[in-house]
């Protein structure tokens, strides 16, 4: 096993668009914090402003530790989650690219158990992101108690609610796995990435506009799900069990996934 973990590191390290991901994600994250960070002061005071004169209608608009995620897991429905949609493009990518150059045949001949390798190229993946992420939701941390005043910072600290900071790692790591599932799956790049960027940002949102029957098949979106574990969005939907089950949702259809790519790559020719 060491050996095939050691031959994937290689293989993703030594390609240029996992580098290039990784930057992107990193000034994204850092660059979106900042300028929300920003954003949140200005508001808190255009806040107080409105209150001054009688012209309230709304809670004050204080920052919680979420917001250190925002440049991974967006703010739905607004900003999209760039963090972690690049994350899904270098996990499909390890497994497409492989069969777009043919290269998974040796691959396979080397290592003839077909789900060890592919296990152990999900998991350098998730490793290598879940790490980086955790990183930039820390960094993002910091960069928010630097620029955010005291006033609409009263709800971000240690002291508040962490889930954020294991969440996110968490979450990434279910994605890598579920992105090499689906680019097994499909083996072109253009198909797996198409669908694992349309269906988080484009098809569950649209589930939305159809009202309360949209309300009650929403809950059971796996995307939704994962989101609401880590406190994004959910809070006024129909929902039949709490935020941790809302984690073991999202894991299930990962792991159903993963199981449809281990039957069929040991069915198919590579």
């Amino acid at each position: 096993m060491t050996s095939i973990l050691t031959s994937e590191r290689i293989k993703l390290t030594s390609t240029r668009s996992p580098l290039w991901c990784a930057v992107l994600m990193v000034v994204t994250a850092l660059a979106l914090t900042a300028l929300f960070g920003l954003l949140a002061n200005f508001a808190f005071r255009t806040y107080t402003t409105n209150a001054t004169h009688g012209h309230i209608n709304a809670d004050p608009p204080y920052l919680h530790n979420d917001a250190a995620a925002l440049g991974i897991m967006g703010a739905p429905p607004i900003i999209p989650g760039f963090g972690y949609i690049l994350v899904m493009i270098v996990a499909a990518l390890a497994v497409t690219s492989e069969y777009r150059f043919g290269t998974i045949k040796a691959t396979f001949l080397a290592t003839p158990n077909r789900a060890l390798v592919l296990t152990a190229k999900a998991a350098v993946v998730a490793i290598g992101a879940a790490v980086l992420s955790a990183v930039l939701t820390f960094v993002s941390f910091g960069i928010l108690v630097a620029i955010v005043d005291p006033e609409p910072a009263r709800f971000l600290g240690l002291g508040h609610d962490q889930r954020v900071f294991y969440g996110v790692p968490i979450f990434v790591a279910l994605v890598v796995f579920l992105s090499v599932a689906v680019g097994t799956l499909l083996r072109q790049s253009a198909g797996a990435l198409s669908l694992l960027i349309v269906w988080p940002l484009l098809v569950e949102p649209i589930i939305q506009a159809f009202g309360s029957w949209g309300r009650e098949i929403e809950v059971f979106m796996p995307f939704e799900n994962a989101l609401r574990f880590l406190g994004f969005t959910g809070g006024d939907l129909p929902w039949h069990w709490n935020q941790w089950c809302c984690l073991l949702y999202f894991a299930a259809f990962v792991a159903i996934v993963w199981a449809a790519a281990m039957y069929v790559v040991r069915r198919r020719d590579a």
